[in-house]
């Protein structure tokens, strides 16, 4: 259900208000880690949820979001590292903000942390008390993928 309501969210943002029409998606279960793109962020839900959301970007896919986002303006060079940790976070925050009501009871009690900015890293491993649900999404110009890194609950 968590995976369900980013995939529809990240569908509506994509196609409603980037104007990126959506080719592919497909989901799945990590057993053991998650496989990061290009460009990464993260942001820790927790409250009644215990989880953290990641975004991964491939660069061509982020490149022509940070173009909507800018209206088509040039990025300088040397603004161009700050404006796509902006964006990587902007984006997954815009997500779960959208998400949040259809998560379970409606999202209260839930509580989210500022977006952080992944560079460096190719993989996040997960532990054995969690698993990991990621969904990729394909469009023509390039994938992402959202995931949702889950803790199961532990029993006494």
């Amino acid at each position: 259900m968590i995976l369900d309501s980013l995939i529809l969210q990240s569908k509506l943002f994509f196609t409603e208000d980037m104007g990126i029409e959506i080719d592919d998606i497909t989901q799945n279960e990590k057993s053991v880690d998650l496989n990061l793109k290009s460009h990464t962020a993260m942001i820790g839900v927790g409250g009644e949820l215990n989880m953290m959301v990641v975004i991964s970007f491939d660069t061509p896919m982020l490149d022509k979001i940070i173009e909507v986002f800018m209206e088509g303006e040039d990025v300088a060079p040397e603004e161009k590292e700050e404006i796509t940790e902006s964006v990587t976070g902007e984006v997954l925050n815009t997500i779960i903000g959208l998400a949040i009501p259809t998560f379970p009871k409606r999202g209260k009690g839930v509580t989210i942390t500022p977006p952080i900015s992944i560079s460096d890293a190719s993989s996040i491993k997960k532990n054995k008390n969690s698993k990991i649900l990621t969904a990729n999404i394909k469009t023509r110009y390039g994938e992402l993928s959202i995931s949702a890194v889950i803790a199961n609950k532990v029993l006494p």
